[in-house]
């Protein structure tokens, strides 16, 4: 197929792709900036600060969810980017909690801040459902564990097809089955929100993680609009009219943001990186210009938001402590063809 011709003067990876919209198809640009923090600290320097990645790193635009393990049964662990639009910005973060010190204790606290946006989790260690889910049992000492939402609250049940639960919000967690009695002695949650604290099955706390949470979970699945008989007969393939754009972020609530974020953000990562009970850094200050030019249209100029703040700090053999994605995106009608669009990218100064 004929791509849209892209004169890209940055360091960054650019993506052109049709996306359906509620009143037609667009041509979207998607770019992604990867920075990296070096694992040495007299590499980095003191301040926190980041360096491009290596033309061999840098990554592009993720078509797909990436889960954990095998697809439909793990969550998420490396978000999709492939969207028209996010109405703000999100943070996501793929990691692994970390005991201080890396010795094992029953019980510690991760989490991350940037700028005004934080997430604090309250890590355990191995423990069990007591007796109808009437509470937990004392946690195990552990040493490190995946943020991922198969350890948090949530769930489904299956065993009578006719009756099925789940926890819409976290499908994969653990405490939801239909008859409470046959909780007791199960594995419970080792991840929890710091300040909701599990007490009983029953109070069905909200499930706790800093990873996506996948597109038919809740809230996400109450968002994508109505496909009903009406959408097939006026609409399909386009996204029918009650589309919500709130359904395209996929970060837990308390990491999304209606303001956008700029870059230059200070940020905090706590018992999420190896060797570092705390580590503090300062977001590259980025910002972007797109010009999307289609033959017999005026030129459309963009100054495009920084929509999705990626921190991958999952173990690697490149020395590289913490990656961050920045992905930014700008849209127009489409062209009949796309071989009569042309889109400039530069990196504004200033």
């Amino acid at each position: 197929m004929e791509q849209p011709r892209i004169e890209n003067d940055t360091d960054f990876l650019a993506h052109p792709q049709l996306l359906c919209d509620r009143d037609g198809e667009k041509l979207c640009v998607m770019v992604k900036a990867t920075f990296e923090l070096a694992e040495d600290r007299k590499v980095r320097g003191a301040d926190g600060s980041f360096q491009i990645a290596p033309r061999p790193r840098r990554r592009g635009i993720r078509p797909a969810d990436k889960p954990w393990g095998k697809p439909e049964k793990s969550s998420i662990l490396y978000p999709a980017d492939l969207y028209l639009r996010k109405p703000g910005s999100e943070v996501l973060v793929a990691a692994i909690a970390r005991a201080p010190d890396g010795k094992p204790v029953p019980t510690f606290d991760a989490g991350v801040r940037v700028g005004k946006l934080s997430k604090l989790l309250r890590i355990h260690g191995p423990r069990v459902w007591l007796p109808d889910g009437l509470g937990v049992s004392a946690a195990r000492p552990l040493s490190s564990l995946e943020i991922r939402y198969e350890h948090a609250f949530g769930g489904s049940d299956d065993t009578d097809p006719e009756h099925f639960v789940e926890d819409p919000r976290n499908p994969l967690g653990l405490g939801v089955m239909r008859d409470l009695a046959s909780l007791g002695g199960t594995p419970a949650p080792q991840i929890e929100d710091v300040s909701v604290p599990i007490k009983h099955a029953a109070d069905r706390p909200e499930p706790a993680g800093l990873s996506a949470i996948g597109r038919h979970w809740a809230p996400r699945r109450s968002l994508w609009g109505t496909y009903d008989q009406a959408w097939l007969d006026e609409q399909a393939p386009l996204l029918p009219p009650d589309f919500d754009d709130r359904a395209n972020f996929s970060a837990t609530s308390a990491l999304v943001s209606a303001s956008p974020l700029r870059g230059g953000e200070e940020a905090t990562l706590m018992n999420l990186t190896d060797g570092e009970s705390r580590l503090d850094i300062v977001f590259p200050r980025v910002s972007l210009g797109v010009v999307i030019k289609v033959i017999g249209r005026q030129p459309e100029i963009f100054e495009p938001i920084i929509d999705t703040v990626f921190l991958d700090a999952m173990p690697n053999k490149a020395g590289v402590a913490l990656t961050l994605e920045y992905v930014w995106r700008a849209y127009v009608t489409a062209p009949r063809k796309q071989k009569d669009a042309v889109i400039e990218i530069k990196e504004l100064r200033g």
